[in-house]
């Protein structure tokens, strides 16, 4: 006996039955899960994971494919700003920041950014 295998989940109900109907039309046998949950309360679909869709184990490839071409599957290219890799290259160098993951560092600057900029305010507009 094969297993069900969850190959997309979703915030809403319908959502799921859209793309249920794409893969049942290519005769790939579907379930969804959580359905019913999510409709008593919408807010419950992010504590249980969402609305999940669930094919068979020997369908996943084959679904997957379908759902990317159908639009409901996106690969997203992540790519970094200029702006980020110029800062991590200019704070790296920074011997008490440096060793701080990018986020950290932009944290620690922004912070002293704003606080030397709150010393000028006040000392320049203390009259």
């Amino acid at each position: 006996m094969t297993s069900w295998q969850t190959i997309l989940t979703f915030t809403y109900p319908h959502e799921a039955h859209m793309a249920k109907l794409l893969l049942e039309s290519e005769d790939i046998e579907t379930m969804i899960t959580d359905e019913l949950t999510v409709q008593v309360d919408n807010f419950y679909s992010n504590a249980i994971g969402g609305v999940k869709l669930k094919v068979m184990e020997g369908d996943v490839e084959k679904s997957i494919i379908l759902l990317k071409e159908g639009g409901y599957i996106v690969e997203i290219e992540k790519t970094e700003s200029r702006f980020m890799k110029r800062f991590d290259q200019f704070t790296n160098k920074i011997p008490l920041i440096g060793k701080h993951l990018l986020v950290v560092r932009l944290f620690i600057v922004l912070t002293l950014f704003v606080t030397v900029a709150g010393l000028l305010v006040f000392i320049f507009f203390e009259n």
